[in-house]
């Protein structure tokens, strides 16, 4: 019989109380009280120590997942669906662009007066898109994602619901004001050094293929070239966010 080790043990038990947040959410303040009475055991019982701290971490990990997801569901900004105001926003990863518009993943850092704190996207024309971890101002309407239509096309709304967005901005243009800092700001600055230093001696195409791979950014990739991609069942090569690429053009349209 194959043991398990102690630590691998453990630590699974707060995987597994992650795991079951996704399944059935519990807030109570008496998973973290309970869990401490059990981490407070396992110091006076060596026999059962592993099994007492799995159990411990088990429920301090349905506590947090459980709190976590719930912080997610909640909406600021989806309050103000149709309001146009002045929005300071910080973006924290690569763009996606199609036909119609450039979309960025962004933290909405202040609308108006509120300063929500959460995850949107912002929607801009088709242009060169700001790097990642820039700061942004821009006046901007607030929009809710769209659901899935009769003819059960691509459900935006869960989508982006998946990655905690209830409120999409769209904007006309934008002023940059600053960039990120702290650690965040740090990996901003290793990738965009990355990117300058990937492949010296291509230009062109080719280097664009090389970052689309890399880092996912295939903004500068031919758009027939993204097709002969999704053609041959490649293109999740190229970008970290396919289906949203792809739908959301298509959402574009509508």
């Amino acid at each position: 019989m194959t043991w398990i080790p102690a630590p691998h043990f453990v630590a699974g038990g707060f995987c597994a109380g992650l795991a079951l947040a996704l399944g059935l959410r519990a807030t109570s303040i008496a998973l973290p009280a309970a869990a401490a009475v059990l981490a407070a055991g396992a110091l006076a019982e060596r026999r059962r120590r592993a099994l007492l701290l799995a159990a411990a971490l088990l429920l301090a990990g349905w506590w947090w997942g459980s709190t976590r997801l719930d912080a997610l569901d909640q909406s600021v900004l989806a309050r103000h669906a149709g309001d146009t105001g002045r929005a300071r926003v910080e973006v924290t990863g690569p763009a996606r662009r199609s036909e119609f518009s450039v979309r960025l993943p962004v933290e909405v850092l202040r609308f108006e007066s509120l300063e929500p704190g959460e995850r949107s996207r912002l929607e801009l024309p088709p242009s060169r898109a700001p790097p990642q971890g820039a700061i942004l101002e821009t006046i901007a309407t607030v929009r809710l994602p769209r659901p899935a239509d009769e003819a059960g096309g691509f459900d935006e709304a869960r989508y982006l619901g998946r990655q905690g967005v209830h409120a999409v901005l769209r904007a006309d243009g934008y002023r940059l004001v600053g960039r990120r800092s702290g650690a965040a700001g740090l990996a901003d600055r290793l990738r965009a050094a990355l990117a300058d230093s990937l492949a010296p001696g291509l230009t062109g195409e080719r280097k664009a293929m090389v970052s689309g791979i890399v880092l996912g950014e295939d903004e500068d990739l031919d758009a027939g070239l993204r097709e002969s991609f999704r053609a041959s069942g490649l293109y999740h090569l190229l970008s970290v966010d396919t289906r949203g690429r792809t739908d959301g053009a298509g959402s574009s349209r509508r």
